[in-house]
Formats: structure tokens, C-alpha cells, sequence
């Protein structure tokens, strides 16, 4: 089972592609199971998920996230009413359930990208989401059109045993490195 998970885990890869294939409906709902069963502070479970599949929404959603024309839209939000401290810790627990969401799609042979960047109050208008109820991330999920190789970004660089050591220099990798590839599928 070891070898399975890290199969897994490296061969979850951001993809911007996918094909016209529709996503079973089973593999959504195993899709959120995964995502539920990540851990939350005090077992508080403050993720809310807006699963959109039909093409006229998902290309509405489009115009206010990036384009990526997959078959299946998660829109990651948290109802944070029962959380009884303030800040943001609950963007770990949603953070949790989309990664795992994201690695179990990767197990079906799925492949899916996490959008931080968009329109958070346009896509609160569009789904009708309160006020009082965060909008964190979008999430797409569909068949590749091309699948990437299992990769794994161990960096020897970014651990410190024992200590954190601040003279040691470490080349942190920057949007410019990324050039034409972070676009690519």
C-alpha cells in the first residue's frame, strides 16, 4: 500500500488540459469523500464544496477564474460559524481537503489544477454564496489530454535538521523561472 500512496502523490500534477471525457459521477462523489476525510483543527470540518459540471456554468465561472475547460468545477469555500477563534486557520483544513481531493484524482487517473487567483466576490454573485461564507479556491478536475510522468520536488535545499540556519543560502524559485511552462498542461 506504501508504494500506492506515493504512486499517487507524484503523479498529482497540475494539469491545464483536459478532454471532452465527462466525469463519472461516482468519481465526484469519491472525489469529496478523499476531500472530507482530511484533518481540521478540533475535528471542525468548515469546508463547503459547490460542485459545478454543467458546461453553461462552468464557462460562466470561466470568465471570473483562469480557463482551463475541464469537465468538473469545485468551487472550495468555509463556513467558519463554529469555529470559536479568530483568523484564517481554517484555509489549512480547506487546504487539506483540496490536496487530498487532488491526490485521489490522481489514483483514478484524473488530473486537476487548484486556482488561487480569480474573482472571489464575481463567483460569490454567480453561485449565490453569503457573505459570511469564505470563498477560497477553485478547483478543476477532468481527463488530461496529455498525462504528465509522476514527478517528485524533493529539494535538499529547503530542509534544515535540528534548526532553522539563516546563513545558508538557499535560490528560491520565482515566476520568472517558470517562463512558458506554467501554462502548459
Amino acid at each position: 500500500m506504501e508504494e500506492k500512496v506515493f504512486e499517487a502523490i507524484f503523479a498529482r500534477r497540475s494539469i491545464r488540459k483536459y478532454g471532452d471525457r465527462e466525469v463519472e459521477k461516482e468519481k465526484i462523489i469519491k472525489l469529496l469523500k478523499a476531500g472530507m476525510a482530511a484533518p481540521s483543527a478540533c475535528n471542525l470540518q468548515p469546508w463547503e464544496f459547490i460542485v459545478v459540471t454543467e458546461k453553461e456554468l462552468i464557462k460562466k465561472l470561466e470568465e471570473k477564474a483562469p480557463r482551463y475547460n475541464a469537465p468538473v468545477a469545485m468551487i472550495v469555500c468555509a463556513n467558519t460559524k463554529n469555529i470559536p477563534w479568530e483568523g484564517s486557520d481554517w484555509k489549512i483544513d480547506c487546504s487539506a481537503a483540496v490536496e487530498n481531493m487532488m491526490i485521489a484524482a490522481a489514483a483514478m487517473g484524473m488530473g486537476s489544477v487548484w486556482v488561487g487567483m480569480f474573482d472571489r466576490e464575481a463567483v460569490r454573485k454567480l453561485f449565490n454564496i453569503p457573505e459570511d461564507i469564505h470563498v477560497m479556491s477553485v478547483v478543476y478536475f477532468g481527463y488530461p489530454v496529455r498525462a504528465k510522468s509522476p514527478a517528485t520536488k524533493y529539494n535538499e535545499e529547503a530542509i534544515y535538521w535540528q534548526k532553522y540556519d539563516p546563513s545558508r543560502n538557499r535560490s528560491l524559485r520565482t515566476m520568472d523561472m517558470l517562463g512558458d511552462g506554467y501554462q502548459e498542461d
